[in-house]
């Protein structure tokens, strides 16, 4: 069946996803080298070729440890998380000052304007 797939598509034997199908077909055993030869017309020494350039191109990358960033050393880091506590400390000293404004404005236009802005939280009455 694999095979036959691959006669269709004899016209592109020279299309890199055709052979990397091919190569694909022929790692995996779902098809033979035998195969290759009568099915496809393709000598057994362009097979190992393209095997191996599929090893090289397609499998190699993938089995090399990825090189990874050096790690920050650990007074460097935190020297990082120190000076990000100082500006979270700046932070909320600017919003507690902020709520503060806040409530001192309600509080002055609820004694000019005479008016209830607060809003009061009383328990709900349970309805039996």
């Amino acid at each position: 069946m694999i095979i036959k797939d691959l006669q269709r598509n004899k016209k592109n034997r020279n299309f890199i996803p055709y052979l990397q199908k091919v190569v694909e077909s022929y790692r995996a055993g779902l098809v033979s080298s035998t195969e290759l030869k009568t099915g496809l017309q393709m000598d057994f020494k362009r097979v190992r070729h393209l095997n191996r350039w599929y090893f090289k191109h397609r499998i190699l990358p993938l089995l090399k440890s990825k090189k990874t960033k050096k790690m920050k050393s650990d007074i460097a880091r935190i020297k990082e998380l120190e000076a990000k506590i100082k500006l979270l400390e700046k932070e909320k000293e600017f919003f507690q000052l902020k709520a503060v404004a806040w409530e001192t404005l309600v509080d002055v236009a609820e004694e000019t304007m005479n008016i209830s802005i607060k809003k009061k939280f009383a328990p709900k009455q349970l309805k039996s």
